[in-house]
This record gives structure tokens, sequence and C-alpha cells, in this order.
């Protein structure tokens, strides 16, 4: 029975055979039995059962046999795992779920304490930062991000158009989403993109990875903590407080506000947050600066290296995005004004099915208020409930037989009668879903309209999907020619 404490029909309370147990807090739940993988360790767990490099993508092979919901163990950690979009839905409740911090971003709270995406929802300071940004991605403050992110567009084609090898296409996505945030957010370049690229790309992006990818590290044995693990802390403490030093940099250099609605960095540096009257603190526009460089970008960044990915074996649904162009700009991509790129409806559902199959996260942490029910199972106040979207974003029983299948249509007007409120939570749930979704989606639509118009997708043959798991889901080692569509227009 959804939304309720009460048993299922059919089932009685007393029933059920319950197991005691810790969350990592340390706090007391009682669940029912969940299925579990066959290969459980005394005191390890379920280790075996996942790969640590890749636990989302585990998690969803563990499905297939394992069924929509499941428990893991590590050592005093459980978790019940949700992989259908019906159990999903039973989450959604805010009057009986709140949100939970997996791992990951408990690690990132220690380099971002008040940033949007790791502050507790009660601290006062993740308040006040969200009221002051929220007006920043209003439709009218959108409105005035689109020429910047038009001219670091153009920059990255300019660049392509005179490079004719490979394109390491994730490095290439995160420089230009980091300039995109940097101009439109911050006021500041870190790098001109038609400009030949210093050495391995940007030295910030390769802080940042290093930054998640350490938050993203597999629970640890404390020797190993103690030993190889030290030699890792104090790497990441230094890249911490570089970063911190280049924010701090970035807020100093932020001009006064000038005439017209200011960027994220000046609102939240001058305006008051509206509930109390009071300025933000240096620290707290510090770590949301951080967290929109850290975090903010990939969302971005790698939506458009799946998009890529995924366009370059379907030259068909490439054709149509070309065709709607025509249709909508007269058939210059440079010239869509913010309004005319909403009216690229085709080319929505071609981002939108991306973010199905890969979201911007692999999932999302909930945990019940009190004890209630999840499907037929009960669960008991404060446990770990994992919302794994790979597997809900593919449940055949809300996306059909063909879930797997790259497909933008399916999101044309009517076209998933069955899909419910959980089936598709690309950017998290309630009070807490991203913040900077609207400018993701709009920076991602143009980026596309501009590199499909501009060129033909060449992937190399040989290259199997691969996806590295930093907090985001992240495409590995793909790289494609990029060939500019009017020199084969000149050679015919």
């Amino acid at each position: 029975m959804k939304h309720s404490t009460r048993p299922p029909r059919g089932l009685t309370s007393g029933g059920s055979t319950v197991y005691g147990g810790l969350d990592v807090e340390g706090n007391c739940r009682v669940v029912n039995e969940f299925p579990y993988p066959p290969n459980r360790l005394p005191v390890l767990g379920d280790v075996l059962s996942l790969n640590p490099g890749k636990p989302v993508q585990s998690m969803t092979e563990l499905a297939d046999k394992l069924g929509p919901v499941y428990e893991l163990r590590f050592g005093p950690m459980r978790m019940v795992i949700v992989n259908s979009a019906e159990l999903a839905d039973d989450v959604q409740s805010e009057a009986l779920w709140e949100k939970e911090f997996g791992p990951p971003i408990r690690r990132l709270r220690k380099v971002v304490r008040t940033g949007l995406i790791a502050a507790e929802t009660e601290d006062p300071q993740w308040g006040a930062a969200h009221r002051v940004l929220m007006p920043g991605f209003s439709r009218e403050a959108m409105r005035g991000y689109h020429e910047t992110m038009v001219q670091v567009v153009a920059e990255l084609i300019r660049r392509w158009e005179h490079g004719g090898g490979p394109v390491d296409v994730a490095g290439e996505m995160s420089s230009m989403a980091l300039e995109v945030i940097a101009r439109a957010g911050f006021g500041h370049s870190f790098t001109r993109l038609d400009e030949p690229p210093a050495g391995n790309g940007l030295p910030v992006v390769k802080l940042m990875v290093d930054v998640l990818r350490y938050a993203s590290r597999p629970v640890s044995v404390k020797l190993v903590d103690a030993t190889i693990g030290r030699i890792a802390l104090l790497r990441h403490r230094r890249n911490v407080s570089e970063l911190q030093r280049i924010a701090d940099n970035l807020i100093g250099d932020c001009p006064p506000v000038p005439a017209g609605s200011p960027n994220l960095l000046q609102r939240m540096r001058d305006t008051p947050d509206p509930d109390t009257g009071q300025r933000l603190s240096r620290t707290v526009v510090r770590d949301q600066v951080l967290t929109f460089l850290i975090a903010g970008h990939e969302t971005s960044a790698n939506t458009l290296t799946f998009a890529l990915h995924a366009l370059g074996d379907r030259p068909d649904i490439v054709e149509r995005v070309r065709a709607e162009i025509d249709a909508v700009a007269g058939g210059d991509p440079a010239t869509l004004t913010y309004d005319q790129v909403a009216k690229l409806q085709f080319l929505r559902r071609v981002v939108d099915e991306i973010l199905r199959l890969w979201p911007v996260a692999g999932g999302y942490f909930r945990r019940p208020k009190q004890d209630t029910y999840l499907g037929e199972h009960r669960i008991g106040r404060g446990a770990w409930v994992y919302v794994n979207l790979l597997a809900v974003h593919r449940d055949k029983r809300a996306w059909g037989p063909d879930a797997d299948r790259f497909e933008p249509d399916r999101f044309a007007p009517g076209a998933t009668p069955r899909r419910t409120a959980g089936a598709y939570k690309p950017f998290g749930i309630g009070l807490r879903s991203c913040i900077g979704r609207q400018f993701a989606i709009h920076e991602v639509m143009l980026t596309l309209a501009h590199v499909l118009y501009a060129f033909d997708l060449e992937p190399d043959p040989k290259y199997r999907l691969s996806v590295d798991e930093f907090v985001t889901l992240k495409p590995a080692g793909l790289r494609m020619r990029m060939r500019p569509r009017n020199q084969l227009r000149e050679r015919l």
C-alpha cells in the first residue's frame, strides 16, 4: 500500500520476520527481510556483489537477478535498493519520507559544508543560500545568460573547425561547461576555447575531477586508510585548498553589479536573504561557488557527452534536429534567441531521453520519517533507501519493452501513458532537486543545436561505452571526429 503506515492487504505486521541493525550513523532500525545477493559474507556483507568503482551499474545488474527491491549490507551499513518506477513512487511523499545523504555527498560536505548539494535542509545557511539563488535561475535571469552561452559555444565550434583530429569529448565538454558557469555565473573566464588547449586541459578541471573521485571512493578498510589512504587524503586536502583559493579569488575579483540583472556571484554577495534581511557570509558564498564549480558544471558536461555518443550512431535523429533548427532559426543556430531554443521541441526530447538513460546522478537516497511500507515490505524509520535511477528509468513496465533503446519520441505528448511521478527524476526530487536544472537544459540544448548543425559526428567504431561514477555518471574514454559540414559540402 502506497504512502501508508498500515500493513498492505494480505499481510499482518505480526507475520513478518524482522531483524535489528545499525545504519552508518549507529541508529537502531528494523525492516522486513528483503531479497539479497547470494554470496553474502559474514561481517563484510555484500562486498563481492558490487564493482567498487561502478556501484550503481552493479546494482542495476543485480536488479535483473533480485527484482525491483533488495537489500545490501556492508559491515554495519544496510540499505534497501529500489529499482522499479512503482516503488520509486512510494518514496515521493514528503509527509512520510525525507532526503538522506549517501557517503559521497557526506564526504563532499567536508569540502562545501553549506553547499546546496551537501548541507542539511534544516541548516539555516542552506535555506538562506537557496532563497538568495532561486531568482538567479528565473526565466528573466536565464534570458541574461543566453548570450554568454552562445559566445562560449561559438568558441568551441571554431576550435573544432580548425582541429581535424579526434576530440576528447568528455574533456572538451567539461572545459566548455566550466567556462559557461564561470562567465555567466561569476563574471570570470578560465580560458578562451578557440585557443589551443594548454597541456592536458584546464588544471581546475583536473582538480574538480580528483575531488569528485575521492568523494566517490568505496568504503575503505581502516588499515588502507592508515597507509595508502593517508596519501590520498593528503592529496585531496591539497586539491580542496587550491579550489578554495580559486573560489576566493573569484569572489574578490567580482565587479560591482551593473545596470540590469546581477550574475549568480553578485547576487550571493550583495543580495540579502528575503526572510532574514542578512547577507550571506563569505564562507557560505564560497561554498556555493565551489558547489557550482565541482558538481554543477558536471551536469551539463556529462549530459552533452552522453548525447554525442548516442547521436553518433543515430544520423536519422541528427537530421531531424537539423530540420527543426532550419524551421525555427532559418538554418543558422547562431541566431537562435532564448525563446527560440524553447521551441526546439524535438531537440528537447533528445535531451530528456539522454537524461532518462543516463541521469545526472545514478540515484538518490531517501529515509522514512516513521515506520511505513515500501511496496509489500515493512521498513523502519530512518532506514536508508537508495532509488537506483539507472534501473527505474529503464523499468520496462513504465517505459515499454524497448526501455534500453535511445528513442527521443518516447517523450512525445502521450507517448508514455504508463509513466508515473517516480518514473523520471533525472534531477532529484522535491525541494532538494537541482536548482540549476533549467540552466543546464538550456545550455545542453543550445550546445547540441550548434554542434549538430556544424558537424557530422564520426564515432570510433571500436569504442564501447564505459561509464565512470564520480558522484555523477561520466562517460570514459570517448573520442570522436567532428567533421565540419561546410567542408563536406565544398568537396561535393
